[in-house]
């Protein structure tokens, strides 16, 4: 099951690669908290909690503002929970916009193009942070600033609370990601250069980096919840 676990996840990042994302700064800025899975697993299905998820992805959706980190935590580790979650399906709406974004300009057109299909990919899984990136770019070239700037608080915030499951030095205080290519989109943010990864056992991978005036060497991450939603679901 992990070689092909190894292998889905090849063909996502080559199917990525292309994109770009901006930086966001230093990890180390964010505190550092271990997300206990089950206790958000529980917060989530309670109706009577701040957290039950119906709510939180509600106000997620209608562009809440005032979304804390630790809520955007539930949000973002939670929906691994629900029936939805898949973190290997590919939305159709991105093969669409593949020519597009091969492309280094974009005309108003193409940007009406790239908002509709990214918003639809989104649609399809709220968490995507490299269509979330492109709906931020294609605002930005329409003037549309405002909304751009929605786009770009999701964008931060969902990163940070990545950031804010460890600092990614070893498997213990590794960050948890729920989809195969938040790994790069991570370290990109962080202004690093994915390079190649190694899965580790039981549930991490490690990424290198490329060669960077930090000399960091690479980052790990905790992949529990892809591994067992992959059991889950396509186990033979």
């Amino acid at each position: 099951m992990k070689n092909n676990y190894i292998s889905a996840k090849y063909i996502l990042y080559i199917i990525f690669c292309t994109l770009l994302f901006g930086n966001t700064g230093s990890a180390q800025e964010i505190e550092m908290d271990i997300p206990n899975l089950k206790r958000i697993e529980s917060s989530i299905r309670d109706f009577n909690s701040e957290m039950y998820y119906p709510r939180l992805m509600r106000r997620y959706i209608n562009n809440d503002t005032t979304l804390t980190l630790n809520e955007f935590r539930h949000l973002y580790l939670g929906y691994s929970f629900q029936e939805s979650y898949n973190p290997y399906r590919i939305s159709p709406h991105i093969e669409k916009l593949a020519n597009l974004y091969a492309r280094y300009e974009h005309s108003t057109t193409e940007c009406d193009s790239i908002i509709k299909y990214a918003t639809l990919a989104v649609d399809d899984f709220p968490f995507d942070l490299r269509q979330i990136n492109m709906l931020i770019y294609a605002y930005k070239q329409k003037k549309m600033k405002d909304i751009a700037a929605i786009w770009e608080y999701k964008l931060k915030n969902i990163v940070n609370a990545i950031l804010s499951t460890g600092n990614g030095e070893k498997p213990e205080t590794a960050w948890y990601v729920i989809y195969p290519t938040h790994e790069y989109d991570v370290v990109n943010r962080m202004g690093f250069t994915g390079a190649k990864y190694t899965f580790i056992e039981p549930t991490f991978d490690y990424l290198e980096v490329e060669k960077n005036p930090l000399n960091v060497k690479g980052y790990y991450f905790n992949v529990s919840r892809i591994l067992q939603e992959y059991d889950r679901k396509y186990k033979d």
